[in-house]
This record gives structure tokens, C-alpha cells and sequence, in this order.
């Protein structure tokens, strides 16, 4: 190969950018500017005397012309006209070309004072030479852009040349702030995006008949119908941030009958790595849930945690591998994962590896350990000594646990006390338990043990090591949970599946429950049990309409909903204390401490565990184990199976006036 060939560099990518004076398109503009700057000077002498210049004075403008360009293109070059992509040409760039027209003009105008006598020059060709040439220079990087946006919808704004958009999907936004513009914007611009903006639309109609870009903000919410069929609507784009969840809710109501799918602009940390458009997601059900965005003091939580060896129980589930994300956020010295399962144990290590900074220097140290197994667990306290435990290994399924109370049993008592045991034998500076709200006033074997749980860890206390239950309602999107399942069953076509028309549960979204869990435990300081604000409790059958809805189907009519009865061990609305126990505020506004917690018979609790992990080791009889649970948690009542239940679904549906529905099981 002769020096003159490509190098290596330059096939791999890794040479350097040529210089911009080397670039065609560089000496495209220039030659261009050139000949605009001196049809601008000769207009402008044109247009000073009606159309013809004096003698004298055209001769002065012709010695004149090569001066003028050169202190033209100087400024040019100072303001950096040709270093510009002008595809994009913007504001920005039509007031820099303003700024050096002007100071070529004022370089020009010095020239002349200093070498030439104004005798021939006209004062009014200089000014009107400098409104040609912002308008020339200007309208030419603009004539660029919209050349490169030939595709795009921009002859479509013409009022008089208006074709059909046959392949694009017509579209309206919400909102009319910053996120609605650049949304319009993008859209408008990529002929790629099959989306077609035909209005603007804000619930209040404050800006109603005003344009942007153009485009009309069309009306308010009670206008909203008829634009819809006016204008054929399939899908509207949320693009305003400040909307409340109920006004989104009024939002997918309004059109529950028409199809009509939306789509929502995300919050900034959402959209930091990509466009408005691309970052546009389906509404999630928390955009639709009345609660307050929680914050957290991560001054505190860091304090806890930081440059400390934590321990996570039940690591690879729904709150774990979350508690684990999030750990791993504030610096640790070692975060170790201890699971049973190996398949969700590997991924959540791959998954923390990827997120970790690279400036982290944290161990992420994965363990296969089973809290039933107390040589497990002592084997990876023993090994890695962890400072904080949070505690979140647990069976959760209540209707699973129901066929299965001794493992129930094995798992929630009996793992909780191994492993708390642990704890206090090597000296843990601090134990979280994560439990929940249906270990109040128990009516499953799941939420009994967790109850029991609770206990185990109150009785615990004082042994060294400090211990602090945080309770807390269903999280959306957990495994096994109802969001899941429903959208697989309108993913298959229906029906969804309610157990009771009126049943309700407090819900909250993960990542928000581990937030409040970390918190809680930071403020902790040994013996306390938190409650986190759930907010208001949802109606089950609302959530599967709102889902329902959400895949852009119409409830009962694309998909149906079945009502199936309750099942084993579920209550019809759940709770978060148990009778006899009160809740303080505490300086953070979504978490609540108990104030009167119940006192805990340690001889009668430690006596049953006892006896429980007798029966778990010889006959596993799961009528002993519910016995002992019962005695254990006196409040824990177990709900009726068979023709009973189905018999109270019937009488309840029948007080709340509905027509009663086949309980299917």
C-alpha cells in the first residue's frame, strides 16, 4: 500500500476529523454568501435610487464591493456562520447571522472612514444593505433546513396546500408547555415517526384558539368528544408533567367507550438519554394513584449504609433484587445477595454488576443460602460478618400457603428466627424485617406467620443486635402479584379475574416501597415497628378496568371480567394495625411508627416455635401447625372454604345491592 491510502486509523473510525475548511459543503456556503452579499449591496443600491444608481456613485459601490464582502466574510468566520449543521438551523443561529451582518457592516462602515471619503457612498445603501444581507444569509440556512425536511409535515401547516396524511396515525397532546412543543417538534421533523399532530388540548382551556408552531390548541375537556370524531383520534400523547393522576384517570374515563390509546411523556430522569418521542411509554397504573411523590433523606439512608458490609435476604425476589438496586446506590462496602434460588440469585448479581459505577468499590458478593437451613446462613455470616441484615426471604402467596402451611411455617417462623438468631450471635449493628399488612387480624396462614414473624423479632430485641419490622400493603408488578396476571389475561383475550366485586388493597410501586423500607430502617434505632403510608386503598375491580382500558380495549365489551369468589385465606379489605395499637408521625410524611406495640409472651412464643420446628423436622401435620398458629396469634381466624364461602360472596353481594354472580373455582 502507497502512503497515499486509507491507514488503518481512518478505516477503524479512529482518525482525526478533517478540518472544515477541507469540507465541500464549507465552500459551498462560502462561494454561496459570496454571490448573496453581492446581490444584496447592488439590490440595495437599486432600491435607494428607485432603480438607477448614479454614475459616480456605482462606480464608488463597484471599487467599494470586494472591501465590503472581505469585512462581511471576516465577521462570518468570527461568529462561526460556517462551522454550523444548518439542517438545524434555529433561533439560536438566525440571531448569531443577525450579530455578524451587523459587525460586518460596522467593519465596512470603519474601512470607508479610514481610507475612503463618504462623498459617493450612500448612508441609506449601508443600512438597507444590511437588512438584505440578514435576510439573504438568514433565509438561506433556512431554506437548508426545510429542504431537509422535505419529508416532514411543514407544507401541510399551509392553509391553502393542506394533502391527506393517509399513513400517519392522527394524534392529539395534552399540554402545551415545553415537554408538548418538543414533542410536536420531534414528531413534525422525523418522517419516520408514523404520527400525524393535529392539535393541542389542556383540560382548563386557558390557551384555547392559540397556535404553536402553527399548530391549534383546540379546546378543553368538554370540547374533547367531538374532536375526537372530528378529527378521527386514535391516540393521545400526555405531555404535561403537572398533571394529576385524577385528571388522567378523567382522561381514560372520558374515552372508555372509543378505543382511543394513551401514551405519556415521562419524567426528566426518564427522557436524560433520549428524545421526547422515543421515550413516550404506555400510562403505567401509578400514573393513575393518588399519592405523592416520595422522597427520601438520602442524607440519612447514606449514613447508614455507606462503606458497610448489608446483607439481603430473598435477594433474586420482587423487594429484594429492588432493596438490592437501591442498596448498591449508596456506596457499600460489600452488598451480599443470599438466595435459594440460583436462576433469580444470577440474574440480580449480573444485573447489580452492570449498574455498579465504575467508580464503586463495592463487592457484590452472590450466595446461595436458605433461611430454613441454619448452617447455611451461619456459614455466610460467619464468612462475610455483614454489619445491616434486611430481612425479606419469605413464602408470600396466600392461596399457595393455604395448601401449604408447614412450609409456610418453615419458612416465615422458622427462617425469621434462624436467621434473627444469627444476627444477634454475630453481632449485626441492625436487623430489618419486611413484613405486611396482612399480619393484622390474620385470615391466611401467610399473614399468621408473618405475624409470628413480627414477634419473633420483637422478642428478639434487646440482645444486642437492634431489630425494626417495616409493614407495609401490596406492591404493584411484584411476582406472582394481580397486575401481572391480569395483563396476561388481557393479553389471551379475557375474561379478568376478580375474586368479589368490592374487595380493595392498598397498593404502592416497588421501587417506592424499598425507598420508604431504607428510610425506615435508617431512622431506627432498635424495637420499633413502621407503617408505610399506603395511601388510599384500590378497588381491585376498578384496577382491572383502569388496565383494561390502559391496553386500549373497552371493558366488558373487548374484554370481560369474571368474578370469582375469594379465595382461601383472603380477606375482602386489609388493614395495616392490629387492635390495641396506635401510630405516631414521624418527621418524614409517608412513614408512621406504632406507638403501643402489643406485649409479646416470650415464654408462650418461644414455647410454640418450639414446638413448631419440632413438627416441621417429624410428622409435618398442618392441623397441629395451625393449631399452635392460632395460639400463637390469637386474632388469626381462618376464613371458610366450599359452599360456605360461596354462600357469604352471595349474601355480601346481596347487602351492597348487586346482582349476585356465579362463584367459579
Amino acid at each position: 500500500m502507497n502512503g497515499n491510502g486509507p491507514t488503518q486509523g481512518s478505516r477503524t473510525g479512529t482518525s482525526k476529523p478533517r478540518p472544515f475548511l477541507r469540507k465541500r459543503n464549507f465552500w459551498f456556503m462560502l462561494l454561496t454568501d459570496v454571490g448573496l452579499l453581492a446581490l444584496c449591496y447592488t439590490g440595495a443600491g437599486l432600491l435607494r435610487f428607485e432603480g438607477t444608481i448614479p454614475p459616480g456613485t456605482l462606480d464608488q459601490m463597484t471599487a467599494n464591493l470586494v472591501p465590503m464582502i472581505a469585512a462581511k466574510l471576516t465577521c462570518f468566520f468570527v461568529f462561526d456562520l460556517y462551522r454550523g449543521m444548518w439542517r438545524y438551523t434555529g433561533i439560536r443561529d438566525l440571531v448569531g447571522i443577525v450579530k455578524a451582518a451587523m459587525a460586518g457592516t460596522l467593519l465596512y462602515v470603519s474601512l470607508l472612514a479610514l481610507f475612503e471619503p463618504f462623498r459617493f457612498v450612500s448612508r441609506g445603501v449601508i443600512l438597507i444593505d444590511f437588512l438584505l444581507t440578514v435576510v439573504a444569509i438568514g433565509g438561506f440556512r433556512l431554506a437548508i433546513r426545510l429542504y431537509h425536511q422535505r419529508h416532514s409535515d411543514f407544507v401541510d401547516e399551509l392553509v391553502f396546500w393542506r394533502r391527506p396524511m393517509r399513513s400517519r396515525r392522527n394524534v392529539l397532546i395534552v399540554g402545551t408547555g415545553h415537554e408538548a412543543e418538543m414533542l410536536m417538534r420531534e414528531i413534525h421533523e422525523n418522517s419516520a415517526i408514523p404520527y400525524h399532530v393535529v392539535g393541542f388540548f389542556e383540560m382548563e382551556g386557558e390557551h384555547h384558539g392559540l397556535l404553536i408552531h402553527g399548530i391549534p390548541i383546540l379546546g378543553s375537556l368538554l370540547e374533547l368528544p367531538h374532536l375526537i370524531s372530528y378529527y378521527g383520534i386514535e391516540n393521545i400523547f400526555i405531555a404535561d408533567t403537572c398533571l394529576k393522576p385524577a385528571d388522567v384517570q378523567t382522561l381514560i374515563d372520558t374515552f372508555a367507550e372509543r378505543g382511543v390509546r394513551f401514551k405519556v411523556v415521562p419524567s426528566l430522569e426518564e427522557t436524560m438519554n433520549r428524545g421526547v418521542f422515543d421515550s413516550l411509554r404506555d400510562i403505567r397504573l401509578e400514573d393513575l394513584m393518588e399519592r405523592e411523590p416520595v422522597h427520601v433523606d438520602m442524607g440519612i439512608v447514606r449514613a447508614e449504609i455507606e462503606g458497610r458490609r448489608v446483607a439481603v435476604t430473598g435477594a433474586g425476589g420482587s423487594i429484594g433484587s429492588e432493596l438490592c438496586r437501591q442498596i448498591l446506590r449508596y456506596d457499600p462496602a460489600a452488598l451480599i445477595l443470599i438466595d435459594n434460588a440460583e436462576t433469580p440469585l444470577y440474574r440480580i448479581d449480573m444485573e447489580l454488576r452492570e449498574l455498579q459505577p465504575a467508580t464503586s468499590t463495592a463487592r457484590i458478593i452472590p450466595c446461595i443460602g436458605d433461611v430454613r437451613s441454619r448452617r447455611s446462613v451461619e456459614r455466610i455470616f460467619r464468612k462475610h460478618a455483614p454489619q445491616l441484615v434486611y430481612h425479606a426471604a419469605a413464602y408470600k402467596h396466600v392461596p399457595m400457603m393455604e395448601l401449604a402451611p408447614v412450609d409456610a411455617v418453615n419458612n416465615n417462623v422458622i427462617g425469621t428466627f434462624k436467621v434473627a438468631s444469627l444476627a444477634c450471635r454475630y453481632h449485626v449493628e441492625k436487623f430489618v424485617l419486611v413484613s405486611t399488612d396482612k399480619a393484622v387480624r390474620p385470615t391466611s396462614v401467610m399473614g399468621a406467620t408473618k405475624r409470628v414473624a413480627e414477634l419473633v423479632v420483637q422478642a428478639l430485641g434487646g440482645n444486642g443486635t437492634p431489630f425494626i419490622v417495616v409493614r407495609f400493603g401490596n406492591v404493584l408488578g411484584s411476582n406472582g402479584s394481580v397486575v401481572p396476571l391480569f395483563q396476561q389475561q388481557i393479553a389471551s383475550g379475557g375474561p379478568v379475574t376478580v375474586t368479589h366485586p368490592e374487595i380493595t388493597r392498598y397498593f404502592m410501586t416497588i421501587p417506592e416501597a424499598v425507598m420508604l423500607v431504607l428510610q425506615a430502617g435508617a431512622m431506627g434505632n432498635g424495637g420499633e415497628l413502621f407503617l408505610l403510608d399506603m395511601g388510599r386503598p384500590v378497588k381491585i375491580a376498578d384496577l382491572a378496568r383502569n388496565m383494561i382500558r390502559l391496553a386500549g380495549l373497552v371493558p366488558e365489551r373487548d374484554v370481560g371480567i369474571a368474578y370469582i369468589g375469594l379465595r382461601p385465606g383472603e380477606k375482602l379489605h386489609e388493614e395495616l394495625l392490629i387492635e390495641g395499637e396506635g401510630f405516631v408521625d414521624t418527621p418524614y410524611q409517608k412513614i408512621k411508627v406504632c406507638s403501643t406495640l402489643s406485649r409479646v409472651d416470650e415464654e408462650r412464643l418461644f414455647e410454640g416455635i418450639e414446638h413448631l420446628n419440632l413438627l416441621v423436622k417429624g410428622s409435618g401435620d398442618a392441623d397441629t401447625a395451625l393449631a399452635i398458629l392460632e395460639r400463637l396469634v390469637p386474632d388469626f381466624r381462618r376464613e371458610p372454604f366450599g359452599d360456605e364461602r360461596a354462600d357469604r360472596v352471595e349474601s355480601r353481594a346481596k347487602d351492597a345491592h348487586e346482582k349476585p354472580r356465579p362463584v367459579e373455582y
